[in-house]
Protein backbone atom coordinates (compact mmCIF):
# COMPACT_ATOMS: atom_id res chain seq x y z
CA UNK A 1 0.00 0.00 0.00
CA UNK A 2 1.70 3.28 -1.02
CA UNK A 3 0.54 5.13 1.65
CA UNK A 4 2.52 2.86 4.51
CA UNK A 5 5.65 4.18 2.81
CA UNK A 6 4.80 7.88 4.29
CA UNK A 7 3.65 6.95 7.52
CA UNK A 8 7.14 7.43 9.45
CA UNK A 9 7.02 10.79 8.72
CA UNK A 10 3.36 11.53 10.29
CA UNK A 11 2.43 12.85 13.84
CA UNK A 12 2.02 10.69 16.44
CA UNK A 13 -1.39 12.09 17.55
CA UNK A 14 -2.41 10.65 14.34
CA UNK A 15 -0.97 7.01 15.88
CA UNK A 16 -4.78 5.24 16.57
CA UNK A 17 -6.16 6.32 12.69
CA UNK A 18 -2.89 4.77 11.61
CA UNK A 19 -2.37 1.96 12.95
CA UNK A 20 -5.94 0.47 11.61
CA UNK A 21 -5.01 1.81 8.16
CA UNK A 22 -1.70 0.49 8.24
CA UNK A 23 -0.40 -1.58 11.29
CA UNK A 24 3.34 -2.17 10.46
CA UNK A 25 3.95 1.27 9.90
CA UNK A 26 2.35 2.43 12.92
CA UNK A 27 4.66 0.30 14.92
CA UNK A 28 7.72 2.43 13.47
CA UNK A 29 6.07 5.41 14.32
CA UNK A 30 5.93 4.50 17.70
CA UNK A 31 9.13 2.99 18.40
CA UNK A 32 11.01 5.90 16.79
CA UNK A 33 8.92 8.15 18.89
CA UNK A 34 9.97 6.72 21.35
CA UNK A 35 13.17 7.29 21.16
CA UNK A 36 12.69 10.68 20.48
CA UNK A 37 11.44 10.90 24.00
CA UNK A 38 14.46 9.24 25.42
CA UNK A 39 16.35 11.42 24.06
CA UNK A 40 14.56 14.48 24.88
CA UNK A 41 14.67 13.49 28.30
CA UNK A 42 18.14 12.91 28.53
CA UNK A 43 18.78 16.54 27.44
CA UNK A 44 15.73 18.15 30.13
CA UNK A 45 16.19 16.88 33.50
CA UNK A 46 15.31 19.69 35.31
CA UNK A 47 18.20 20.71 37.94
CA UNK A 48 16.61 23.17 41.24
CA UNK A 49 18.91 26.10 42.19
CA UNK A 50 20.41 25.05 45.96
CA UNK A 51 22.37 27.33 47.99
CA UNK A 52 25.29 26.33 50.25
CA UNK A 53 24.73 27.14 54.75
CA UNK A 54 25.49 30.40 55.94
CA UNK A 55 28.95 31.12 56.98
CA UNK A 56 29.90 31.73 60.75
CA UNK A 57 28.88 35.57 61.07
CA UNK A 58 32.15 37.65 61.28
CA UNK A 59 33.34 39.32 63.94
CA UNK A 60 32.19 43.04 64.51
CA UNK A 61 33.77 45.41 62.58
CA UNK A 62 34.32 48.26 64.82
CA UNK A 63 34.23 50.98 62.27
CA UNK A 64 31.46 50.21 60.27
CA UNK A 65 29.71 48.39 63.26
CA UNK A 66 28.27 45.56 61.49
CA UNK A 67 29.13 42.08 60.78
CA UNK A 68 28.40 39.58 57.75
CA UNK A 69 27.83 35.82 56.42
CA UNK A 70 27.94 34.34 53.24
CA UNK A 71 26.43 31.36 51.30
CA UNK A 72 27.51 29.87 47.96
CA UNK A 73 25.64 29.38 45.09
CA UNK A 74 25.91 25.23 45.18
CA UNK A 75 23.83 24.70 41.90
CA UNK A 76 22.17 27.57 40.05
CA UNK A 77 18.37 26.12 38.11
CA UNK A 78 19.01 24.14 35.51
CA UNK A 79 15.87 23.47 32.57
CA UNK A 80 13.28 24.71 34.48
CA UNK A 81 14.00 23.77 37.53
CA UNK A 82 13.15 25.45 40.74
CA UNK A 83 14.32 28.95 41.56
CA UNK A 84 16.14 29.81 44.80
CA UNK A 85 15.04 33.38 47.06
CA UNK A 86 17.20 35.32 49.16
CA UNK A 87 20.56 36.45 49.55
CA UNK A 88 24.04 35.49 48.85
CA UNK A 89 25.56 38.11 51.51
CA UNK A 90 23.75 39.03 55.03
CA UNK A 91 24.79 41.74 57.49
CA UNK A 92 23.65 43.45 60.53
CA UNK A 93 24.61 45.97 62.86
CA UNK A 94 26.19 44.63 65.66
CA UNK A 95 28.11 46.47 69.31
CA UNK A 96 31.67 46.04 70.04
CA UNK A 97 34.14 47.88 72.59
CA UNK A 98 36.69 47.77 70.57
CA UNK A 99 37.99 51.13 69.21
CA UNK A 100 37.97 52.02 65.70
CA UNK A 101 42.14 52.28 64.14
CA UNK A 102 42.94 53.01 61.27
CA UNK A 103 45.72 50.13 60.26
CA UNK A 104 47.52 51.96 57.56
CA UNK A 105 51.09 53.29 58.53
CA UNK A 106 51.54 56.69 57.04
CA UNK A 107 55.28 56.89 58.10
CA UNK A 108 56.36 60.59 58.65
CA UNK A 109 52.90 61.68 56.46
CA UNK A 110 49.94 62.76 57.24
CA UNK A 111 47.07 60.43 58.54
CA UNK A 112 43.42 61.73 58.23
CA UNK A 113 41.56 60.69 61.48
CA UNK A 114 38.56 58.74 60.77
CA UNK A 115 40.20 57.04 57.16
CA UNK A 116 43.28 56.38 57.92
CA UNK A 117 44.49 58.16 54.24
CA UNK A 118 47.99 59.26 54.02
CA UNK A 119 48.75 62.61 52.43
CA UNK A 120 51.65 64.69 52.22
CA UNK A 121 52.45 67.36 54.36
CA UNK A 122 52.53 70.16 51.64
CA UNK A 123 48.49 68.75 51.32
CA UNK A 124 48.26 69.67 55.34
CA UNK A 125 46.40 73.67 55.78
CA UNK A 126 46.09 74.06 52.18
CA UNK A 127 42.39 75.24 52.06
CA UNK A 128 41.59 71.62 50.76
CA UNK A 129 40.27 69.35 51.66
CA UNK A 130 42.10 65.76 50.94
CA UNK A 131 40.42 64.46 54.26
CA UNK A 132 36.58 63.92 54.45
CA UNK A 133 36.63 64.57 57.83
CA UNK A 134 38.92 67.81 57.11
CA UNK A 135 41.24 67.06 60.02
CA UNK A 136 43.95 67.93 57.43
CA UNK A 137 42.88 71.30 57.92
CA UNK A 138 42.05 71.63 61.97
CA UNK A 139 44.43 73.69 64.18
CA UNK A 140 46.38 75.77 61.35
CA UNK A 141 47.79 78.48 62.07
CA UNK A 142 47.72 80.53 58.93
CA UNK A 143 44.96 81.44 56.40
CA UNK A 144 45.37 79.06 53.36
CA UNK A 145 46.76 80.85 50.56
CA UNK A 146 44.76 81.41 47.53
CA UNK A 147 45.74 80.02 44.06
CA UNK A 148 44.57 79.79 40.60
CA UNK A 149 43.30 75.81 40.72
CA UNK A 150 40.77 76.73 43.46
CA UNK A 151 38.74 78.99 41.21
CA UNK A 152 38.50 76.07 38.46
CA UNK A 153 35.47 74.10 38.04
CA UNK A 154 36.38 69.83 38.41
CA UNK A 155 35.69 68.02 34.37
CA UNK A 156 32.54 67.12 33.55
CA UNK A 157 31.71 63.42 34.30
CA UNK A 158 35.19 62.95 35.51
CA UNK A 159 33.61 60.79 38.37
CA UNK A 160 32.31 57.88 35.95
CA UNK A 161 36.04 57.06 34.66
CA UNK A 162 36.97 56.34 38.81
CA UNK A 163 34.37 53.40 39.14
CA UNK A 164 35.33 49.90 39.63
CA UNK A 165 33.62 48.07 37.08
CA UNK A 166 32.07 44.55 37.09
CA UNK A 167 32.83 42.06 34.10
CA UNK A 168 29.85 39.70 35.01
CA UNK A 169 27.12 42.14 35.55
CA UNK A 170 28.80 44.87 32.83
CA UNK A 171 27.97 47.58 35.51
CA UNK A 172 29.95 50.46 37.12
CA UNK A 173 30.52 49.94 41.17
CA UNK A 174 31.52 52.29 44.06
CA UNK A 175 34.42 54.53 43.06
CA UNK A 176 37.94 52.71 42.96
CA UNK A 177 39.63 56.07 43.20
CA UNK A 178 39.08 59.53 44.70
CA UNK A 179 37.60 61.83 41.99
CA UNK A 180 38.21 64.74 44.06
CA UNK A 181 41.56 64.51 45.13
CA UNK A 182 44.18 66.45 44.14
CA UNK A 183 47.39 65.98 45.94
CA UNK A 184 48.12 69.25 46.95
CA UNK A 185 48.65 69.65 43.43
CA UNK A 186 47.29 72.50 40.63
CA UNK A 187 47.29 70.62 37.43
CA UNK A 188 44.49 71.92 34.77
CA UNK A 189 43.59 71.25 31.27
CA UNK A 190 42.38 73.63 28.60
CA UNK A 191 39.11 73.52 27.19
CA UNK A 192 39.35 73.97 23.52
CA UNK A 193 35.15 74.84 23.85
CA UNK A 194 35.31 77.92 25.92
CA UNK A 195 35.10 79.93 22.83
CA UNK A 196 31.69 78.90 21.99
CA UNK A 197 29.43 82.00 21.88
CA UNK A 198 26.16 81.23 24.49
CA UNK A 199 23.09 83.70 24.93
CA UNK A 200 22.40 85.17 28.63
CA UNK A 201 18.37 85.40 28.16
CA UNK A 202 18.37 88.32 31.12
CA UNK A 203 20.92 90.27 29.57
CA UNK A 204 19.70 89.52 25.99
CA UNK A 205 23.42 89.19 24.81
CA UNK A 206 26.20 86.83 23.81
CA UNK A 207 28.54 85.72 25.79
CA UNK A 208 32.16 83.50 26.01
CA UNK A 209 32.23 80.75 28.76
CA UNK A 210 35.87 82.41 30.12
CA UNK A 211 35.20 80.46 33.71
CA UNK A 212 35.44 76.87 31.55
CA UNK A 213 38.18 77.80 29.49
CA UNK A 214 40.65 76.10 31.90
CA UNK A 215 39.25 72.95 34.16
CA UNK A 216 41.10 71.47 36.88
CA UNK A 217 42.45 68.15 36.87
CA UNK A 218 41.98 65.15 39.72
CA UNK A 219 45.67 64.02 41.14
CA UNK A 220 44.67 60.70 39.63
CA UNK A 221 44.86 60.92 35.98
CA UNK A 222 47.75 61.54 34.12
CA UNK A 223 46.31 62.79 30.97
CA UNK A 224 42.91 64.03 30.55
CA UNK A 225 42.28 65.78 27.08
CA UNK A 226 39.55 66.92 25.03
CA UNK A 227 38.69 65.99 21.80
CA UNK A 228 36.94 67.92 18.92
CA UNK A 229 33.83 66.43 19.15
CA UNK A 230 33.96 64.14 16.65
CA UNK A 231 30.81 61.94 14.93
CA UNK A 232 32.45 58.43 13.38
CA UNK A 233 29.64 58.86 11.36
CA UNK A 234 27.31 55.06 11.85
CA UNK A 235 28.67 52.15 11.25
CA UNK A 236 26.24 49.64 9.07
CA UNK A 237 26.05 45.70 9.56
CA UNK A 238 23.59 43.27 8.42
CA UNK A 239 22.27 40.42 10.17
CA UNK A 240 19.66 37.35 8.56
CA UNK A 241 19.45 36.14 12.11
CA UNK A 242 18.87 37.49 15.79
CA UNK A 243 20.99 35.36 17.47
CA UNK A 244 24.27 36.45 15.34
CA UNK A 245 23.15 40.06 16.35
CA UNK A 246 22.71 39.64 20.09
CA UNK A 247 26.15 37.50 19.89
CA UNK A 248 27.74 40.77 18.41
CA UNK A 249 26.17 43.26 20.23
CA UNK A 250 26.96 41.14 23.74
CA UNK A 251 30.47 41.51 22.23
CA UNK A 252 30.93 45.02 22.10
CA UNK A 253 29.04 45.59 24.99
CA UNK A 254 31.86 43.28 27.30
CA UNK A 255 35.00 43.86 28.31
CA UNK A 256 35.75 40.89 28.28
CA UNK A 257 34.35 38.22 25.82
CA UNK A 258 34.43 35.39 28.57
CA UNK A 259 31.51 36.43 30.41
CA UNK A 260 28.10 36.78 29.06
CA UNK A 261 25.80 37.38 32.15
CA UNK A 262 23.99 37.27 34.97
CA UNK A 263 22.30 38.91 37.86
CA UNK A 264 19.51 39.82 40.23
CA UNK A 265 18.14 43.28 41.23
CA UNK A 266 16.99 43.83 44.35
CA UNK A 267 14.04 42.27 45.77
CA UNK A 268 14.50 39.73 43.40
CA UNK A 269 15.88 36.01 43.60
CA UNK A 270 19.45 35.43 44.84
CA UNK A 271 22.31 36.79 42.76
CA UNK A 272 24.55 39.71 41.63
CA UNK A 273 22.79 43.36 41.68
CA UNK A 274 22.65 44.80 38.30
CA UNK A 275 22.44 48.42 37.64
CA UNK A 276 19.94 50.43 35.39
CA UNK A 277 22.60 50.33 32.53
CA UNK A 278 22.42 46.68 33.31
CA UNK A 279 18.92 46.23 32.69
CA UNK A 280 18.44 48.83 29.75
CA UNK A 281 20.90 46.49 27.98
CA UNK A 282 19.13 43.32 29.03
CA UNK A 283 15.95 44.80 27.81
CA UNK A 284 16.99 45.72 24.50
CA UNK A 285 18.72 42.27 23.54
CA UNK A 286 15.30 40.89 24.69
CA UNK A 287 13.27 43.32 22.12
CA UNK A 288 15.96 42.03 19.55
CA UNK A 289 15.64 38.47 20.52
CA UNK A 290 11.62 38.26 20.30
CA UNK A 291 12.13 38.14 16.44
CA UNK A 292 14.12 35.45 16.30
CA UNK A 293 11.08 33.36 14.77
CA UNK A 294 9.54 35.47 12.69
CA UNK A 295 10.75 36.16 9.18
CA UNK A 296 12.70 39.65 9.08
CA UNK A 297 16.11 40.46 8.92
CA UNK A 298 17.91 43.37 10.91
CA UNK A 299 20.32 46.17 10.14
CA UNK A 300 22.73 47.13 12.91
CA UNK A 301 23.75 50.91 12.66
CA UNK A 302 25.54 52.49 15.31
CA UNK A 303 27.56 55.70 15.65
CA UNK A 304 29.93 57.04 18.65
CA UNK A 305 30.65 60.25 19.45
CA UNK A 306 34.09 61.14 21.07
CA UNK A 307 34.51 64.23 23.55
CA UNK A 308 37.80 63.12 25.46
CA UNK A 309 40.32 60.56 26.23
CA UNK A 310 42.20 59.82 29.66
CA UNK A 311 44.96 57.70 31.10
CA UNK A 312 45.28 57.28 34.92
CA UNK A 313 48.81 57.57 37.06
CA UNK A 314 50.56 54.38 36.77
CA UNK A 315 51.60 54.30 40.79
CA UNK A 316 50.54 56.04 44.11
CA UNK A 317 46.95 55.88 42.71
CA UNK A 318 45.05 57.81 45.59
CA UNK A 319 42.16 55.22 46.32
CA UNK A 320 39.02 56.34 47.34
CA UNK A 321 38.27 57.05 51.46
CA UNK A 322 35.48 54.37 51.01
CA UNK A 323 37.28 51.68 49.56
CA UNK A 324 40.45 52.23 51.63
CA UNK A 325 38.33 51.42 54.63
CA UNK A 326 37.07 48.27 53.00
CA UNK A 327 39.96 47.28 52.26
CA UNK A 328 42.21 47.46 55.60
CA UNK A 329 38.96 45.83 57.67
CA UNK A 330 39.49 42.73 55.44
CA UNK A 331 41.29 40.33 57.27
CA UNK A 332 44.64 38.78 56.14
CA UNK A 333 43.60 35.41 56.13
CA UNK A 334 41.24 34.58 53.85
CA UNK A 335 37.62 34.03 53.87
CA UNK A 336 35.86 34.27 50.52
CA UNK A 337 32.49 35.61 51.98
CA UNK A 338 34.33 38.89 52.86
CA UNK A 339 36.28 39.58 49.71
CA UNK A 340 33.63 38.18 47.74
CA UNK A 341 31.68 41.10 49.42
CA UNK A 342 34.80 43.49 48.21
CA UNK A 343 34.36 42.59 44.70
CA UNK A 344 30.89 43.14 44.73
CA UNK A 345 30.73 46.35 46.16
CA UNK A 346 33.88 47.39 43.98
CA UNK A 347 33.81 45.90 41.00
CA UNK A 348 36.19 42.93 39.58
CA UNK A 349 38.70 45.62 37.37
CA UNK A 350 39.16 49.85 37.36
CA UNK A 351 39.40 51.15 34.31
CA UNK A 352 42.65 52.56 33.32
CA UNK A 353 42.48 54.73 29.91
CA UNK A 354 39.67 55.47 27.53
CA UNK A 355 37.38 57.54 25.78
CA UNK A 356 34.48 59.34 27.14
CA UNK A 357 31.46 60.40 24.75
CA UNK A 358 28.31 58.77 24.00
CA UNK A 359 27.14 55.89 21.75
CA UNK A 360 23.86 55.65 19.37
CA UNK A 361 22.68 52.06 18.26
CA UNK A 362 19.18 51.55 16.36
CA UNK A 363 18.41 48.23 14.94
CA UNK A 364 16.11 48.63 12.16
CA UNK A 365 14.05 45.10 11.56
CA UNK A 366 12.76 44.98 8.39
CA UNK A 367 9.64 42.31 6.98
CA UNK A 368 11.86 39.92 4.68
CA UNK A 369 8.77 39.38 2.09
CA UNK A 370 7.75 42.91 2.17
CA UNK A 371 11.48 43.94 1.08
CA UNK A 372 10.88 41.13 -1.68
CA UNK A 373 7.81 42.18 -3.11
CA UNK A 374 9.13 46.20 -3.50
CA UNK A 375 12.77 44.66 -4.75
CA UNK A 376 14.50 46.88 -2.29
CA UNK A 377 17.74 46.28 0.32
CA UNK A 378 17.84 46.55 3.64
CA UNK A 379 21.08 48.80 3.17
CA UNK A 380 18.40 51.53 0.99
CA UNK A 381 16.12 51.50 4.12
CA UNK A 382 19.56 52.27 6.54
CA UNK A 383 20.73 54.64 4.17
CA UNK A 384 17.00 56.28 4.45
CA UNK A 385 17.48 56.07 8.18
CA UNK A 386 20.49 57.55 9.16
CA UNK A 387 19.57 60.47 6.52
CA UNK A 388 16.74 61.01 8.23
CA UNK A 389 18.82 62.11 11.40
CA UNK A 390 21.82 63.79 9.03
CA UNK A 391 24.34 61.14 9.74
CA UNK A 392 27.01 59.59 6.82
CA UNK A 393 27.09 55.34 7.00
CA UNK A 394 29.96 53.77 6.60
CA UNK A 395 29.56 49.64 5.80
CA UNK A 396 31.31 47.37 7.58
CA UNK A 397 30.66 44.59 4.53
CA UNK A 398 32.31 44.70 1.29
CA UNK A 399 29.40 44.19 -0.99
CA UNK A 400 27.52 47.42 0.79
CA UNK A 401 30.89 50.02 0.63
CA UNK A 402 29.87 53.22 -1.43
CA UNK A 403 26.77 55.03 -1.07
CA UNK A 404 23.21 54.13 -2.29
CA UNK A 405 21.23 56.53 -3.90
CA UNK A 406 17.82 55.54 -2.16
CA UNK A 407 14.78 57.07 -4.05
CA UNK A 408 12.54 59.82 -2.19
CA UNK A 409 9.37 57.45 -2.41
CA UNK A 410 11.65 54.39 -0.77
CA UNK A 411 12.14 57.04 2.10
CA UNK A 412 8.55 57.46 2.80
CA UNK A 413 8.65 54.00 4.66
CA UNK A 414 10.66 55.80 7.45
CA UNK A 415 9.13 59.13 7.75
CA UNK A 416 5.50 57.14 7.70
CA UNK A 417 7.25 54.42 10.42
CA UNK A 418 8.27 57.84 12.05
CA UNK A 419 4.82 59.37 12.09
CA UNK A 420 2.40 56.53 12.36
CA UNK A 421 4.72 53.26 13.83
CA UNK A 422 4.74 49.86 12.75
CA UNK A 423 2.06 48.47 10.24
CA UNK A 424 1.40 45.40 7.94
CA UNK A 425 2.67 47.04 4.79
CA UNK A 426 5.58 48.73 5.91
CA UNK A 427 8.61 47.41 5.67
CA UNK A 428 10.18 48.40 8.68
CA UNK A 429 8.63 47.34 11.26
CA UNK A 430 10.76 48.36 14.17
CA UNK A 431 13.41 50.97 15.29
CA UNK A 432 14.65 49.20 18.70
CA UNK A 433 17.53 51.62 19.85
CA UNK A 434 20.10 51.74 22.55
CA UNK A 435 21.85 54.98 24.00
CA UNK A 436 24.90 55.32 26.39
CA UNK A 437 25.97 58.88 27.48
CA UNK A 438 24.07 62.33 27.35
CA UNK A 439 21.92 63.47 30.15
CA UNK A 440 18.54 62.23 30.48
CA UNK A 441 16.06 64.62 28.95
CA UNK A 442 18.18 64.34 25.45
CA UNK A 443 18.65 60.56 25.53
CA UNK A 444 14.87 60.39 26.03
CA UNK A 445 13.94 62.38 22.84
CA UNK A 446 16.26 60.20 20.85
CA UNK A 447 14.39 56.82 22.06
CA UNK A 448 11.01 58.33 20.85
CA UNK A 449 12.27 60.33 18.00
CA UNK A 450 13.90 59.84 14.82
CA UNK A 451 15.23 63.37 13.49
CA UNK A 452 18.54 65.26 13.25
CA UNK A 453 17.39 67.92 15.74
CA UNK A 454 17.09 65.39 18.57
CA UNK A 455 20.68 63.74 17.43
CA UNK A 456 22.29 67.11 17.39
CA UNK A 457 21.09 67.93 20.80
CA UNK A 458 21.37 64.52 22.56
CA UNK A 459 25.60 64.91 21.01
CA UNK A 460 25.53 68.09 22.43
CA UNK A 461 24.81 67.27 25.99
CA UNK A 462 27.59 64.59 25.85
CA UNK A 463 30.03 67.38 26.86
CA UNK A 464 28.54 67.34 30.13
CA UNK A 465 27.17 63.90 30.50
CA UNK A 466 29.79 62.12 28.98
CA UNK A 467 30.33 58.15 29.56
CA UNK A 468 32.89 56.01 29.31
CA UNK A 469 32.83 54.32 25.56
CA UNK A 470 36.24 52.83 24.98
CA UNK A 471 38.65 51.49 27.59
CA UNK A 472 41.89 49.28 29.34
CA UNK A 473 41.06 47.36 32.44
CA UNK A 474 42.90 46.27 35.07
CA UNK A 475 41.78 43.41 37.84
CA UNK A 476 41.30 44.98 41.31
CA UNK A 477 43.58 43.19 42.64
CA UNK A 478 46.49 44.68 40.09
CA UNK A 479 45.13 48.04 41.08
CA UNK A 480 46.34 47.43 44.59
CA UNK A 481 49.88 47.04 43.41
CA UNK A 482 50.16 50.91 42.12
CA UNK A 483 48.76 52.10 45.31
CA UNK A 484 51.92 52.94 47.34
CA UNK A 485 50.25 51.33 50.16
CA UNK A 486 51.97 49.34 52.69
CA UNK A 487 51.41 46.04 54.64
CA UNK A 488 49.13 44.94 51.75
CA UNK A 489 50.35 42.38 50.69
CA UNK A 490 48.18 39.23 52.24
CA UNK A 491 44.79 41.52 51.36
CA UNK A 492 46.26 40.95 48.03
CA UNK A 493 47.03 38.38 47.41
CA UNK A 494 43.70 36.88 48.79
CA UNK A 495 41.98 39.37 46.85
CA UNK A 496 43.28 37.57 43.67
CA UNK A 497 42.13 34.31 45.22
CA UNK A 498 38.51 35.64 45.79
CA UNK A 499 38.65 37.25 42.10
CA UNK A 500 38.90 33.41 40.64
CA UNK A 501 36.49 31.93 42.71
CA UNK A 502 33.90 35.18 42.16
CA UNK A 503 34.52 34.79 38.25
CA UNK A 504 33.94 30.64 38.58
CA UNK A 505 30.80 30.84 41.04
CA UNK A 506 28.90 33.27 38.27
CA UNK A 507 30.30 31.99 35.16
CA UNK A 508 27.50 31.10 32.74
CA UNK A 509 29.91 28.09 32.01
CA UNK A 510 28.09 26.08 35.27
CA UNK A 511 25.44 26.36 32.76
CA UNK A 512 24.45 24.04 29.82
CA UNK A 513 24.82 21.96 27.92
CA UNK A 514 23.13 24.46 25.07
CA UNK A 515 22.59 22.48 22.40
CA UNK A 516 22.78 23.24 18.22
CA UNK A 517 24.92 26.54 19.10
CA UNK A 518 22.69 27.64 22.12
CA UNK A 519 23.67 30.42 24.10
CA UNK A 520 24.12 29.85 27.88
CA UNK A 521 22.78 32.59 30.14
CA UNK A 522 23.17 32.93 33.82
CA UNK A 523 20.80 35.40 35.04
CA UNK A 524 20.11 35.47 38.99
CA UNK A 525 20.37 31.82 39.84
CA UNK A 526 18.67 30.56 36.52
CA UNK A 527 20.29 28.67 33.98
CA UNK A 528 18.49 29.51 30.15
CA UNK A 529 19.52 28.79 26.50
CA UNK A 530 19.61 31.37 24.15
CA UNK A 531 18.55 29.38 21.07
CA UNK A 532 19.47 30.00 17.35
CA UNK A 533 16.55 30.39 14.66
CA UNK A 534 14.75 27.34 13.81
CA UNK A 535 15.92 25.39 17.64
CA UNK A 536 13.74 25.62 20.52
CA UNK A 537 13.43 23.86 23.94
CA UNK A 538 14.70 24.66 27.14
CA UNK A 539 18.06 23.40 25.95
CA UNK A 540 17.31 24.30 22.47
CA UNK A 541 17.34 20.31 21.58
CA UNK A 542 14.16 20.65 19.48
CA UNK A 543 13.84 21.09 15.76
CA UNK A 544 12.92 20.23 12.19
CA UNK A 545 16.76 20.56 10.83
CA UNK A 546 18.40 17.61 10.17
CA UNK A 547 22.24 16.97 10.92
CA UNK A 548 22.86 20.67 11.23
CA UNK A 549 26.45 21.54 12.87
CA UNK A 550 26.68 22.61 16.25
CA UNK A 551 29.76 23.83 17.83
CA UNK A 552 31.52 23.36 21.05
CA UNK A 553 31.92 25.05 24.22
CA UNK A 554 34.38 24.86 27.07
CA UNK A 555 33.38 23.76 30.87
CA UNK A 556 34.74 25.57 33.53
CA UNK A 557 37.84 25.29 34.97
CA UNK A 558 39.05 22.82 37.37
CA UNK A 559 40.59 24.37 40.49
CA UNK A 560 43.94 24.88 40.62
CA UNK A 561 46.67 22.00 41.19
CA UNK A 562 48.88 21.92 44.15
CA UNK A 563 51.82 24.37 43.82
CA UNK A 564 54.88 22.06 42.04
CA UNK A 565 58.53 23.66 40.68
CA UNK A 566 56.68 27.34 41.09
CA UNK A 567 53.93 26.24 38.84
CA UNK A 568 50.24 25.37 39.29
CA UNK A 569 47.52 24.63 36.38
CA UNK A 570 43.83 24.15 35.77
CA UNK A 571 41.78 22.19 32.77
CA UNK A 572 38.79 22.53 31.01
CA UNK A 573 37.27 20.47 28.31
CA UNK A 574 35.58 21.30 25.18
CA UNK A 575 32.44 19.36 26.03
CA UNK A 576 29.58 21.88 27.19
CA UNK A 577 28.35 20.18 24.98
CA UNK A 578 31.16 18.98 22.34
CA UNK A 579 31.34 19.55 18.50
CA UNK A 580 28.32 17.61 16.39
CA UNK A 581 28.48 16.86 13.15
CA UNK A 582 31.84 18.58 12.07
CA UNK A 583 30.94 22.15 13.83
CA UNK A 584 33.82 24.44 15.27
CA UNK A 585 36.19 22.98 18.41
CA UNK A 586 36.26 25.32 21.00
CA UNK A 587 38.78 28.27 20.78
CA UNK A 588 41.95 28.18 23.41
CA UNK A 589 43.71 26.61 25.55
CA UNK A 590 42.74 23.54 27.85
CA UNK A 591 45.39 23.92 30.35
CA UNK A 592 46.28 27.21 31.99
CA UNK A 593 49.58 27.69 34.31
CA UNK A 594 50.65 30.33 36.56
CA UNK A 595 53.58 30.90 38.60
CA UNK A 596 52.98 30.06 42.36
Amino acid sequence: MKPCSALNFTLLVLLNVLTLWCPSSAENVKKSSSVRRKIRSSYLQPLDCRLGQWSEWTPCDPCQKKTTRYRKLNQPAKYEGRLCSGSLWDEKACQTSEKCVPVNNCGEDFQCQDTGRCIKKLSVCNGEQDCRDDSDELNCDNEPPLTFCKSLFPIPGIEKAVRGYNILTEEDAQNILDPNFFGGECEYIYNGEWREQRYEPVCEEMYYSDDEKYLRKPYNFHIYQFLARADTGMSLEIYQDSTDLVNAIKRDFSFSFQYTIGISVPESPVGLELGLDFATKRSFLKNISSYSQKDVEFVRMVTKIQTARFRMRRNLLALDEDVLLSLMELPDTYNFGLYSKFISDYGTHLIMSGKMGGIMENILVLDKKIMKQLEIQASMVSNCFGGSIGIVLKSETKELEGSIKASGKLCKMVDKYNEEGPSSSNALQDVITYVKGGDPESSGGILNVFDGSTYRIWGKSLKYNPAVIESEILPIYEVLKLTGLSGIEAKRQNLKRAFDEYLNEFDPCRCGPCHNNGIPILTNNVCTCQCASGFQGPSCETTFRKDNKADGRWSCWSSWSNCQFGKRQRTRECNNPAPKNGGASCLGKSIEQESC
